[in-house]
């Protein structure tokens, strides 16, 4: 496998579902998919910095943000699952639909992180259907 392919269609439209992939990341991911803790929050920031934030306040990268584009597309080079030093690469495009806004995600190595990727992929399926799972029962 060498990509993960994953979509779902929210019924919001592209610009409420940008900003609750985005801005509400805290409302939908997964606590058990979480560094610091259950309670921790997502940040991510256009201009570049993906972190999470302990109740503690304590600080973990998870991802730099390569392009933001609302609503249409998001681009991060991807931590989780991996480290700074090998990257995966995450995209994620909003597309309107009839029934509002189709968001996927096409997950892929970095040449960083290829040597990682097969022992990872199972695993970024496996999280990325949980959250998914949670942005549908939050939209």
């Amino acid at each position: 496998m060498n990509e993960v392919r994953l979509s779902v269609v929210l019924p919001l439209d592209q610009a409420a579902a940008f900003d609750l992939f985005t801005n509400r990341m805290s409302d939908w991911w997964p606590p058990d998919r979480k560094y610091t803790g259950p309670e921790a929050t997502l940040h991510m920031e256009p201009s570049g910095r993906f972190w999470e934030r302990g109740t503690d306040g304590a600080e973990v990268e998870c991802g730099r943000v390569l392009d933001w584009s609302p609503p249409n597309r998001l681009v991060m080079d991807f931590y989780k699952g991996t480290d700074p030093d090998h990257p995966t690469r995450v995209t994620v495009s909003f597309v309107a639909e009839s029934e509002g806004t189709r968001v996927a995600i096409l997950h892929v190595p970095t040449a960083a992180s290829l040597d990682l990727w097969e022992s990872r992929a199972p695993l970024y399926v496996a999280s990325w259907e949980l959250c998914f799972t949670s942005l549908v029962a939050v939209a």
